[in-house]
């Protein structure tokens, strides 16, 4: 059967199944305007000094990804767990299908979109959601 345990340090040994899903709000003040900014922007100048959280608050606690109201939210999640699956899992994975998942990430890293060799499928494959 498939590994579910996690690798990463963040989730080191801790079962996909298992995890919590935190809806959370921050609060605080920066000395610039965020509003045109990715929140990594905001991060990065908040720890160089540009800025300050003066609170977190934790909102909604979930046990189930299933469970989570916000369907966009609850379906990028999904297709991270779907994706740190493989990643775990990638030694059981035929090797064609591992040639074809490389293929298609290295592919989408030079901006090109092309359909895997043994796709037998007229559509391209799918991407993975990106959360926003």
């Amino acid at each position: 059967m498939f590994n579910t345990s996690t690798k990463g340090p963040e989730g080191a040994g801790r079962s996909l199944q298992s995890r919590k899903y935190f809806k959370f709000q921050l609060s605080g003040w920066t000395d610039f305007d965020p509003m045109d900014k990715q929140f990594s922007e905001i991060s990065a100048a908040i720890e160089k000094g540009g800025g300050l959280v003066s609170s977190v608050e934790v909102l909604e606690v979930q046990d189930d990804v299933s469970r989570i109201k916000d369907k966009e939210v609850a379906e990028a999640f999904q297709n991270i767990l779907a994706a740190n699956r493989v990643l775990v899992n990638v030694d059981k994975l035929p090797k064609k299908l591992v040639e074809d998942l490389r293929s298609v990430l290295n592919d989408r890293g030079t901006g090109e979109a092309k359909r895997p060799v043994s796709s037998t499928s007229p559509q391209a494959a799918p991407a993975l959601k990106q959360a926003s």
